[in-house]
């Protein structure tokens, strides 16, 4: 993995990482300026290169490719790592924005770069809120082409499907809960609750009471906080209420082909932070609903629920790796053509000497297609010099 790293907000000491990969280590080529920008934000605990799968969408855009239209970047927010506690979704949005800005005019310098955001777990938060959260007449917030939402979940069904499994759990929810309560309100930013309560529903890491009832939302789904996008048992009013309001938002572009706004969904079907109660197929068909509830946007039609997907994607089965390096990315690969352009679509012919997105996705696929003929034959083999 090759990258270049970027502060694009000093203050803070925030980076950007910059994927360069190249596919002659032997001849470097010069490397290409791709116009067009995937920026990837992850969840909690995420930092650089976590997800992993963010490595496998960079190597579709080797940068020595003269003509390469993509580039893959990864914002590194406050809330990164082990912060996730201490900062909330308005902040983030904020730096997303600068993240944004710095890319128009100090990376590409150009103020119509499309940059398509894509969002793992608590990151389809940050998205939605970007999208749909009141925008500051002082701080405008840059136009964007697209959203891509890989693993959106609920954290409170999460938090309180580990109440319902785990004591621990259940006991350091309800701790918290009675702490939050008696705490003035003016105090819940600036009060960090006891780590003993919260690291049997969060792991080890420092969370405010403010952020902990974002996640939690006790009195969802009557009044949902914050962080609460995507559970199963919002009203249908308060799904309209966000996915039916992005076609109305000025700072998503219509696709470059002049068809509506659109919204790609990837969920897994194999997710272990969704409780086994929720029916993933019919809340992707709520969210469809919503979203389309205005003739402005639509849900892609290349949204899906990923056989064998985890909450990230992993895994190293044949199952999970066509997961992660063909349905993930081909899905991703054709939402980039429609909403921006610059990914042919396979035609049979490939004239990139195996170096577009296409032919590495494609020889990613025979490699896993064949990854169990080939262990197969090395055990055979192994068995055999026994002998």
């Amino acid at each position: 993995m090759e990258a270049i790293i970027h502060t694009y907000y000093p203050k803070r000491t925030l980076l950007l990482l910059e994927y360069r990969n190249t596919t002659n280590k032997t001849s470097p080529q010069p490397l290409s300026s791709p116009p067009n920008v995937l920026l990837f934000v992850g969840g909690l605990y995420d930092n650089f290169r976590s997800p992993a799968y963010v490595d496998d969408l960079a190597a579709l855009f080797p940068r020595d490719v003269a003509d390469q239209t993509w580039r893959v970047m990864h914002v590194q927010l406050s809330s990164n790592g082990r912060s996730w506690g201490l900062f909330d979704l308005d902040r983030d949005v904020g730096e997303i924005a600068a993240a944004i800005t710095y890319i128009r005019e100090t990376i590409t310098q150009s103020p119509s770069t499309p940059v398509v955001l894509m969002g793992h777990s608590t990151g389809c938060q940050d998205l939605m809120h970007y999208l749909v959260s009141p925008v500051s007449t002082s701080s405008p917030r840059p136009s964007v082409s697209g959203a891509i939402l890989q693993a959106p979940v609920s954290d409170r069904e999460a938090i309180l499907h580990a109440v319902f499994e785990s004591p621990a759990a259940k006991l350091g929810y309800e701790a918290a809960l009675q702490i939050a309560s008696s705490t003035p309100g003016e105090k819940h930013k600036t009060t960090i609750l006891p780590m003993d309560l919260t690291t049997p529903l969060f792991g080890p890491s420092p969370i405010s009471i403010t952020r902990f009832l974002s996640l939690a939302s006790p009195d969802s789904p009557g009044r949902p906080a914050m962080d609460d996008y995507y559970s199963s048992d919002l009203s249908d009013q308060r799904l309209r209420e966000t996915f039916g309001q992005i076609g109305a938002v000025p700072h998503l572009q219509p696709s470059s082909q002049g068809a509506k706004k659109s919204v790609l969904v990837l969920q897994g079907a194999d997710d272990q932070s969704i409780p086994p109660t929720v029916d993933k197929a019919l809340l992707l068909s709520r969210w469809k609903s919503a979203l389309e509830s205005t003739a402005e946007a639509t849900l892609s039609p290349h949204s899906l629920i990923i056989p064998h997907a985890q909450h990230d994607i992993s895994g190293e089965s044949k199952e999970t790796r066509r997961a992660r390096l063909v349905d993930m990315r081909s899905a991703v690969l054709k939402y980039l053509h429609d909403v921006v352009g610059g990914v042919d679509l396979p035609s049979g012919t490939d004239n990139s000497n195996g170096k577009s997105p296409w032919a590495i996705l494609e020889r990613d696929l025979k490699d896993v297609e064949g990854g169990d003929e080939a262990r197969d034959e090395k055990l055979k083999s192994t068995e055999t010099s026994k002998l």
